[in-house]
């Protein structure tokens, strides 16, 4: 009996073995395949593969004392290597560093008594750290931006267009999973156990009400400033290295509610409201036969790429943009995001609001829309415009479907609303969706007015990946870099909305009814798509925020004030739009507009004064300006019971 069991142990041991033997192989090959690091990284990789198997052959078990040591040992062992999937632990505080390694011992020793096989939780330990650093890996090389709790919200749309990108694997992160596979390797032959029984149980049930006890301790302002945790919300990268990834994402839950602003009461809003409020017996503002149709198209990922540095292309990118003058207004504007989130763009232009206010990295469209809120949509809307929203892809992505209703648009028009569309890869072009436009304007009824809200998707991520209905034909002359070719597929796409876009203007520019036309991106790409001509200096405030500055152009068919060189932020973009097309504003985009002259950009991020100078997101100076902006998107966008309808919605003359 003694000698079947030492078969059938050492036959497990070959079969464990084998297959981690095969994953580690797999993960070096992958990688070869998708990344083109130096050899080093995977001549290290195979040799710990080596080491792996030879070992696990010869080793059948080890001394109790080795036993515990392993279980010891682990919890910082995985620590590490979680962080290690995006970057080296040398700038990681000690706080940081002693409130992770807290939570991974006590996680481990939950899963100890909850299995009551040491090998059995730290595999679980293992694949739970691995998996989550795994996708918090993709994620920031997709969007430039780790993984957030309100993340979860978005996974439905993170479904429909993972089949676009490219899963890269780097050298670092192929050996941070081979040894991870590594642990498991030791670990699987760790004898320790803890027998069940009630003793056991209870204490899996104190080390669970610590895990929550801690999730919570390290969400209080106590925890912070112990332990000196890093609070800099605004650069999240940087956030969760200084703290680590599930420290921060811990951290970050406290942020799913937005917190009541300092000072915040009805009457404090009723007060900054006050000298913006129309009177009562004001009359409200109609639709005039002379209101021009409003399209605005919010162009997914457009930017121009030559702010970031000094290159040349064999062929124009957006030669038609760029000779637009007559009738023509053109600027910059900082968003709040970069690489994804398109949603928030959307969110700051139509409502006016600000993601200042906002946890860093949430999406209010998923996170804080339940109730009717006053739109651009909504006021023209009531003053006799048919509002419409177009989006060809899925209506759930970022509950578009829900908020499109509660922004008070007319019309809707999602992917299924096209027939027969222009793909161009896998997502419908620029040119369908404008034609889609055309199409409604030539059905409107007579002396119907129009305000379209294009999202289009042509120029969505990844730019890594070949398709046979797309050839790019954009060279960056002399470029190198890793991924050249994902910016030269980048720039491809753009010179294809430049062509879409003249015709569009054209069609326009034929018919007599006035029509204004604004475009922008809703944010630059992902990083790697820019690095190979990125030459910012993103060690500096102003230097890292030049990759959030994307163009917009402004375009009518009748004559309206030329300008050029204006620079602002996505929640006053709209009041361009309003002021070229000689609308009235409601209370709230007056207070919009005497307020930029003080403080001409708002982002997510930072501000920038009238003077030109650049603040971090919390600079105390700043917030003071904008404190009366703050009560007044609280009351807007949260205090909805109590909001100030007459200053929101009502247009003031």
């Amino acid at each position: 009996m003694e000698q079947n069991n030492k078969t059938a142990g050492s036959r497990l041991r070959l079969v464990i073995t084998v297959f981690l033997a095969l994953c580690m192989g797999g993960v070096i090959i992958y990688s070869l395949i998708t990344s083109n690091d130096s050899w080093p990284t995977y001549i290290s990789g195979i040799i710990l593969t080596i080491v792996m198997i030879s070992f696990n052959l010869k080793v059948t078990g080890y001394p109790k004392f080795v036993d515990w040591l392993l279980m010891i040992a682990a919890p910082p062992a995985v620590f590490v290597l979680t962080e290690n999937y995006t970057h080296t632990m040398d700038q990681m505080w000690q706080g940081p560093v002693i409130l992770n390694l807290v939570f991974f011992y006590i996680l481990a020793f939950f899963l100890l008594f909850l299995t009551g096989r040491a090998w059995a939780a730290v595999t679980l330990m293992v694949l739970l750290a691995g998996a989550f650093g795994l996708a918090n890996y993709f994620v920031q090389l997709f969007r430039s931006a780790p993984i957030f709790p309100w993340d979860i919200y978005s996974m439905g749309i993170a479904a429909t267009v993972a089949d676009n990108f490219s899963y890269t694997l780097n050298g670092r992160a192929c050996l941070v999973l081979v040894l991870f596979l590594t642990v498991l390797g030791i670990i699987f032959k760790d004898r320790l156990k803890i027998k069940a029984g009630i003793p056991r149980f209870a204490a899996a049930a104190i080390c669970f009400v610590l895990l929550g006890g801690f999730a919570l301790y390290v969400q209080t302002d106590e925890a912070a400033n112990r332990f000196k945790t890093d609070k800099t919300l605004f650069t999240p990268k940087v956030y969760y290295r200084n703290n680590g990834l599930f420290l921060s994402f811990l951290i970050n839950i406290r942020y799913l509610n937005i917190e009541k602003p300092a000072g915040y009461t009805v009457q404090a809003a009723e007060e900054a409201a006050k000298a913006y409020l129309k009177p009562e017996d004001g009359a409200d503002s109609v639709l005039d036969p002379s209101d021009p149709n409003i399209i605005v198209v919010m162009n997914e990922a457009l930017s121009d790429l030559r702010i970031l540095g000094d290159y040349e292309t064999n062929v124009p990118v957006t030669p038609f943009m760029d000779s637009l003058t007559e009738n023509t207004q053109k600027g910059w504007y900082y968003s709040s995001v970069k690489g994804g989130n398109t949603a928030n763009t959307e969110f700051e232009f139509l409502t006016g609001s600000s993601l200042y206010w906002l946890p860093v990295g949430s999406v209010a469209y998923q996170q804080y829309l339940r109730e009717p809120l006053p739109s651009l949509a909504g006021q023209l809307s009531d003053m006799g415009y048919t509002s419409v929203a177009l989006h060809p892809y899925y209506a759930s992505g970022w509950n578009r479907d829900k908020v499109y209703d509660l922004f008070g648009f007319d019309e809707k028009y999602f992917l299924d609303s096209f027939d027969d569309p222009e793909y161009i890869r896998s997502y419908v072009s620029d040119r369908a969706t404008f034609d889609k436009i055309i199409e409604r304007y030539e059905a409107k009824d007579e002396g119907e007015r129009l305000f379209f809200f294009d999202v289009t998707m042509q120029n969505h991520g990844s730019y890594t990946k070949s398709f046979d209905n797309f050839t790019p034909d954009v060279e960056i002359i002399d470029g190198k870099g890793t991924y050249l070719a994902a910016a030269e597929r980048y720039l491809s796409l753009c010179k294809i909305t430049d062509e879409a876009f003249k015709e569009f203007v054209a069609y326009f520019e034929n018919q007599e009814e006035p029509t204004i036309i604004i475009m922008f991106g809703d944010h630059q790409p992902a990083d790697y798509a820019v690095s190979a001509v990125n030459q910012t200096d993103t060690s500096t405030l102003e230097g890292a925020q030049q990759q959030y500055k994307v163009p917009y152009i402004l375009w009518a068919n009748y004559d309206i004030e030329e300008k050029e060189g204006d620079v602002t932020s996505a929640n006053y973009l709209a009041l361009r739009v309003l002021e070229a097309a000689g609308i009235e504003k409601t209370g709230y985009q007056s207070f919009l507009t005497e307020l930029q002259e003080a403080v001409p950009v708002i982002t997510s991020n930072m501000t920038i004064d009238s003077e030109g100078t650049f603040h971090p997101r919390n600079d105390e100076a700043m917030d003071q300006i904008l404190a009366p902006y703050s009560i007044l998107q609280y009351n807007d966008l949260v205090d909805n019971e109590h909001r100030i309808e007459t200053f929101f919605e009502n247009i003031h003359n």
